[in-house]
């Protein structure tokens, strides 16, 4: 290969396979001629390649001088070249062999990366530009570099070895940690105090490295040395450190997760933050423990009394690498480290392993969609049900946890998580937060614990934690010591701030000790952490959502009590969660089949029967673009928010825990109206929005409540004839308003069941039954019951609410024809709905 001239080869004494041979092995002639031959081939490549097009046509410009050409007008020094194109290199236009560069940038990587970075400020140089090379000749050339990306594989942190020394390796994880950015000194120039003599090119070894002696004759100097910092030979750079540690999926049973340190330089840096799951292209190095190079006199007290006990765990009793004492070496201990070229978002996070692909629907980036996906969500958002209601929302909401069969209010409540409100500041810079909180109240063997880790999977800065096992530092943030920056204090993220912009699934919530629940009070609400400790005063975001689970107090969910009487949860956390779900296990005969048979058919991996109306990717990305929405509120949005938020304060019975109905409840109505609107794709909030997230906020805890049902016909729209009414019609009104009706929900399913009945058997015989020959039918059935005429009346009023709530609202009952008469609506044809069986109506 580059050895391509055989007289090279018999000088070198080597093989041709020379790809295989270890660093130690290659003498400096045959370092040097590779290097020469890489570097220019490397910049042909550059010079010559472009991109492939759809039809295997070559495009007209040339790529990388583009980029080149952008390098400069941005300031940047780095290159990114894909390891793609330099199979895609065209043959006719370079000298080389693209398989064989390939093959020696994968194994020699860090031997010829000085020769690849040579070949960008060569490219630069011969750009025709005038301007450009006015630019080019202002910048350091030694600062370019070269960063490869999208390796054909990618290896994991447990298999790095140090057979992978030098090799160009792309790994993956989760950053845990990151440093701030510190100075580097790489090459120094230094003065020397005796003579004064200026000594350049002394490469720093893992610490400050003065010359051994001074070369001025008669001077002899070894310690007295000045740096001479701002010398145009001194050669400073920016470096950073990442903690990296592997992703849950690839820790073997019973092992813990191992982590790496990375080493990212100059415009490496600051790529990315704690809880990012990343790729990191670059390689393997080695590296000693930096005391163990340092003079006794170097050193601080307490690192001089550590030395003789090793730290590192991993050599058998801290021994480490034993030197040739009597020669005057000392121990050392070496460590493993990656050098990090180029940092980017883990695109394959959650399908690594499967064929399904994933996206993050919290990106920032700009979202592309193509014609066919837009009009297809489009479609999904008009969709229209059977009764010719939109129901764009139930349909999303079937595809969320599709393990898990029914609770269509709680997978409402997820999705509506998963879209967010709207952020917004106040003119004053308060920021009012946009995601939604939920929680999750609910028996034992309800599927919470797996709808939480559904959510921890489907978008990369998800969070999953138990509340027995956390504490207030290890949900918020933390101060720890770093042994590797001299005892410098650092701040220790945890799961709330790995979660920023994200979600946080916390289980077992209400087995947290109160001290550690008091903690995450700021972050539910302000969305930051403040830390006053050891010296740091810092404020950290928390952007994230909070998806808590709570089992009730006494195991089962009691009916009879209100909410905050069934689980162990502050008034202030409880007013923090914009909702509330009580997932109760009813024993329910044709829901328990329902869900046997889904269960079986999971295990069975019948895919076609447990399969969700939409794909996962598509979920994503249908989330991704709802996001992108910022709806407004319109002036109808405003007055039915209004009310609905007059109606919750003046409804006694709705005691949302032991603070009551408080101004937090308006704000979570808001922002669930908002994410209502952009799951429609709708740019204004409007009443039906509105009416949707008012009924889902106040639904589950009034249905768990079971204790009576409100038949009371509720105006929520907003009057467009009467805007500006004054108060004493205002009065009148309320003064007219009809007293609401309720009914106990014995009563109500008692009702439903006879209703139910009549209609199976009448549509058994082929009897078409109308809304009046129905109530006509019950009338006589309870008429030996009624006494007086008041009675009567009542009763009939009665059961006409309840046809109307079992039509409109519960959806048992369905309109197969409207009334003739406009005027008669008694008219209209019903028949009960085919999959609700008549035994049973407690799902109602």
């Amino acid at each position: 290969f580059f050895l391509s001239a055989s007289a090279l080869l018999a000088q070198s004494s080597l093989s041709p396979s020379v790809f295989g041979l270890t660093l130690e092995a290659m003498d400096p002639l045959t370092r040097s001629h590779l290097m020469q031959r890489v570097q220019r081939y490397f910049l042909e490549f550059l010079e010559s390649f472009k991109r492939v097009k759809e039809d295997g046509e070559r495009e007209d410009d040339l790529y990388y001088v583009d980029q080149a050409k952008a390098m400069i007008r941005e300031n940047r020094k780095t290159m990114y070249v894909k390891m793609g194109h330099l199979e895609q290199a065209d043959r006719d236009a370079v000298s080389f062999e693209p398989e064989d560069l390939i093959a020696v940038i994968h194994s020699k990587y860090m031997v010829v990366q000085n020769a690849l970075n040579a070949a960008v400020p060569q490219l630069l140089s011969k750009l025709e530009d005038p301007d450009l090379q006015a630019e080019v000749e202002k910048m350091d050339e030694l600062k370019f570099t070269v960063a490869f990306y999208d390796l054909a594989t990618y290896s994991g942190i447990r298999d790095l070895r140090t057979d992978k020394l030098g090799r160009l390796v792309t790994i993956c994880g989760t950053v845990t940690r990151t440093t701030d950015i510190k100075p580097e000194l790489l090459v120094a120039t230094w003065k020397c105090n005796e003579c004064q003599r200026e000594i350049s090119g002394v490469a720093q070894e893992f610490k400050v490295t003065t010359p051994a002696r001074c070369p001025t004759k008669n001077c002899g100097n070894t310690t007295n040395w000045k740096l001479l910092a701002e010398s145009r030979s001194t050669r400073w750079g920016d470096w950073q450190r990442v903690r990296l540690q592997e992703n849950e999926n690839e820790v073997p049973a019973g092992s813990m997760p191992q982590t790496m340190d990375v080493i990212v330089r100059d415009e490496g840096t600051e790529r990315c933050k704690a809880g990012d799951k990343v790729q990191i292209t670059g390689s393997l190095i080695v590296v000693p423990d930096v005391p163990t190079l340092m003079s006794p006199g170097e050193l601080k007290a307490t690192v001089r009394r550590s030395l003789n006990t090793r730290s590192d765990p991993s050599y058998a009793a801290g021994e480490g690498v034993r030197g040739l004492k009597s020669v005057g070496n000392r121990d050392l201990t070496y460590k493993l480290a990656f050098y990090g070229t180029y940092i980017d978002e883990d695109s394959d996070w959650a399908s690594r392993g499967s064929d399904e692909k994933s996206e993050n629907i919290r990106s920032e980036e700009k979202m592309y969609l193509s014609q066919v996906d837009k009009e297809r969500f489009e479609q999904i958002s008009e969709h229209v049900s059977m009764g010719g209601k939109r129901d764009c929302l139930d349909l999303l909401a079937r595809a969320v946890a599709p393990s898990i069969s029914g609770y269509l209010d709680v997978k409402k409540g997820i999705l509506l998580m998963l879209v967010g409100g709207v952020k917004k500041s106040t003119m004053e810079g308060i920021q009012l937060r946009g995601d939604i909180n939920v929680c999750l109240l609910g028996d034992p063997a309800t599927g919470k614990s797996e709808i939480l880790r559904w959510v921890s999977k489907f978008l990369p800065r998800a969070v999953f934690t138990s509340g027995k096992s956390s504490t207030a530092a290890g949900l918020t943030a933390s101060v720890v010591k770093d042994n590797d920056l001299d005892q410098e204090r650092l701040i220790e993220p945890g799961a709330l701030m790995l979660a920023d912009n994200g979600v946080c699934c916390i289980d077992e919530f209400e087995l947290m000790d109160v001290k550690d629940m008091v903690a995450i009070h700021e972050a539910m609400e302000q969305q930051t952490i403040t830390l006053s400790k050891a010296g740091i005063q810092a404020t950290l975001n928390a952007r994230c959502s909070i998806l808590a689970s709570v089992l009730p107090k006494n195991t089962y969910y009691q009916a009879t009590l209100p909410l905050h009487k069934n689980c162990d949860l502050s008034p202030p956390i409880m007013s923090r969660f914009d909702l509330f779900f009580v997932m109760q296990d009813i024993r329910d005969e044709t829901q328990d089949l329902t869900v046997a048979k889904h269960i079986v058919a999971s295990h069975q991996r019948k895919d076609e029967e447990v399969a969700p109306p939409l794909s996962q990717i598509d979920l994503q990305r249908y989330i991704r673009l709802a996001r992108t929405f910022k709806p407004k509120i319109s002036a109808e949005g405003q007055a039915l928010l209004i009310k609905c938020y007059k109606k919750l304060r003046e409804d006694r019975t709705y005691v949302r825990g032991a603070a009551g109905v408080t101004v937090r409840q308006l704000e979570s109505l808001v922002r669930l109206s908002e994410a209502i609107a952009r799951v429609y794709l709708s740019k204004y909030i409007r009443p039906e929005h509105v009416k949707e997230a008012f009924e889902l906020q106040i639904s589950s805890l009034r249905q768990s409540e079971r204790e009576s049902i409100d038949l009371g016909e509720e105006d929520l729209a907003p009057s467009t004839k009467r805007r500006r009414e004054d108060e004493e019609q205002e009065e009148g009104e309320q003064a007219k308003r009809v007293k609401r009706v309720r009914i106990t929900l014995p009563e109500y399913m008692r009702m439903g069941q006879m209703l139910l009945r009549h209609l199976a058997e009448q549509d058994a015989a082929g009897q078409v039954v109308t809304e009046g020959d129905l109530i006509t039918w019950y009338m006589e059935q309870v008429e030996p019951e009624l006494v007086t005429e008041e009675q009567l009346f009542r009763q009939q009023h009665l059961v006409q609410l309840v046809v109307t709530r079992m039509i409109d609202k519960d959806r048992v009952i369905i309109v197969t024809q409207p009334s003739k008469d406009p005027l008669q609506p008694e008219g209209r044809v019903l028949t009960k709905h085919p999959n609700v069986p008549v035994d049973s109506l407690d799902r109602i």
